[in-house]
């Protein structure tokens, strides 16, 4: 079994793959030195991943940065007999990775602060140090010959790795939710009941857009009512005149949310505050996350049936105004 140390190095300089000795404070040196880094810190990121398909695209990205730092590793003689280096074709799958995680948690509005959870913060760290290894590889490039594939490599690559930070987020985000929407319903529904009379459909949902207008009257104040499905689509939306045009939006996101997660929107609010646990969940669904009240689930036998939104008001007044909408259909026999 060969032995670990050498002596070769302790005059302080390394071999290349080729056969040629360079000082290891060569910039060369330091450059797949750092990749080494990036690679570990990888390493530590698939160890706290929680989801097999990270896992996984993690793994295959080691086995290509090995491929990346022993060319950075090589001299001219021995750069002529590597095969399989990295190509475009490498880029172009980084590409790939980054556009499916963007295809679900959608595009960022604001600054991620590391540290929602083990795994993305693990996967920040190694994205910072990609960057560093990216820097180290474009210091080496003003002395030495390196292929504008191994930079173009590592800079989609703390791309990728952020984007998986932000998928892992957003995933952890929605368990933090669940956990949430179960408790809240526990307590709401409390023992088991009997099956309810409320049915929801199109004429349910008229039927809360006319109490909503009702008291929205009541109140002085003009607004717009919006209702989806289960599945966040829209069902109904009722425009009471003079009302504000960016309500249209606003109620509609509300009801989309209160089915998104089965919950008010205000029960969001202290959650998503800067220091909370879901702190800017409502920059994702594509920014159609509202935190504020106004918005209701609908359930139908303890089954998420929709949602509802109410916006024109003061945030108290959509809350009243939505509140009343539903329990009036809540309380026809």
């Amino acid at each position: 079994m060969p032995n670990v140390y050498t002596r070769t190095g302790d005059a302080g300089s390394t071999g290349l793959f080729g056969g040629s000795r360079v000082p290891k404070q060569d910039p060369g040196v330091e450059a797949y030195g750092t990749v080494d880094e990036a690679n570990a810190a990888i390493g530590e990121a698939k160890a706290a991943a929680t989801d097999d398909s990270v896992r996984e695209t993690l793994h295959g990205i080691q086995q290509r940065l090995f491929v990346l730092a022993a060319e950075l590793a090589s001299d001219a003689r021995g750069r002529a007999i590597l095969d399989n280096t990295i190509d475009v074709a490498d880029v172009v799958d980084l590409e790939s990775i980054i556009d499916m995680c963007l295809e679900v948690t959608g595009p960022q509005r604001a600054f991620v602060v590391p540290g929602r959870d083990a795994p993305s913060a693990a996967l920040h760290k190694a994205r910072t140090v990609t960057r560093r290894a990216e820097r180290r590889v474009l210091t080496m490039a003003e002395t030495h010959e390196v292929r504008p594939e191994l930079v173009k490599y590592l800079n989609r690559l703390s791309d990728t790795l952020y984007a998986l930070a932000r998928l892992t987020e957003h995933v952890y985000d929605i368990g933090r939710v669940e956990q949430l929407v179960r408790a809240a319903v526990a307590k709401a529904l409390g023992a088991p009941s009997a099956p309810s009379a409320l049915t929801y459909d199109l004429a349910t949902a008229k039927a809360m857009a006319e109490a909503a207008e009702a008291k929205a009257t009541e109140l002085g104040v003009p607004v717009v009512f919006a209702a989806v499905d289960a599945g966040g689509n829209l069902m109904l939306l009722h425009r009471m005149a003079d009302s504000l045009l960016g309500s249209i939006d606003i109620a509609t996101n509300k009801a989309f949310t209160s089915a998104a997660f089965k919950l008010a929107t205000s029960a969001l609010a202290e959650a998503a505050a800067p220091s909370g646990e879901l702190a800017g969940i409502e920059v994702t669904n594509s920014g159609r996350v509202v935190i504020f009240g106004g918005g209701l689930p609908v359930f139908v036998d303890g089954r998420l049936a929709g949602g509802i939104g109410v916006s024109g008001g003061t945030v108290a007044e959509d809350v009243a105004i939505v509140t009343h909408a539903l329990n009036t259909v809540q309380e026809q026999p």
